[in-house]
């Protein structure tokens, strides 16, 4: 008889959990902003003085940066979002965080908001990291 709890195995080194593909996990608030700020931020078109910032000190000014917005998403998103989120409003979400302060371009900031609350509302089960860095998910979709 097949057990219910997760085992792991060793697959050139690294570790998967076969069952945990079984359990839902919906995806974090931080692991939604992560991913919106990698698909849908745009350096050069949010920050376009990082075309005059030093080689050498570009990857800490962008990176300073990114954590900024990061974290004034996830507190503004924790503190006031969640009726947007619950209503999936995308656009009241966007309003809320220009309100109080991001200073991203309104269309870029409402498409992280739009891929957050796709993301906060997705079905989602952490499957493993792959050796290249990269993270795997298993997704369950309803095509409409």
């Amino acid at each position: 008889m097949a057990s219910n709890t997760a085992e792991p195995i060793s697959r050139n080194g690294r570790i998967c959990y076969d069952s945990s593909i079984s359990q839902t996990n919906i995806m974090s608030i931080e692991a939604c902003i992560a991913h919106a700020i990698r698909t849908d931020l745009d350096i050069i078109e949010a920050l376009p003085e990082v075309q005059e910032v030093p080689v050498e000190d570009l990857e800490p000014y962008v990176e300073h940066y990114v954590v900024g917005v990061q974290e004034s998403l996830r507190s503004i998103i924790i503190e006031q979002g969640e009726p947007y989120l619950r209503s999936k409003d995308a656009a009241g979400l966007c309003a809320t965080c220009l309100e109080a302060g991001i200073g991203l371009p309104p269309s870029m900031l409402l498409r992280m908001c739009q891929t957050i609350m796709q993301l906060q509302s997705l079905d989602a089960r952490f499957v493993l990291d792959t050796e290249d860095g990269k993270s795997l998910y298993y997704v369950k979709m309803t095509i409409a």
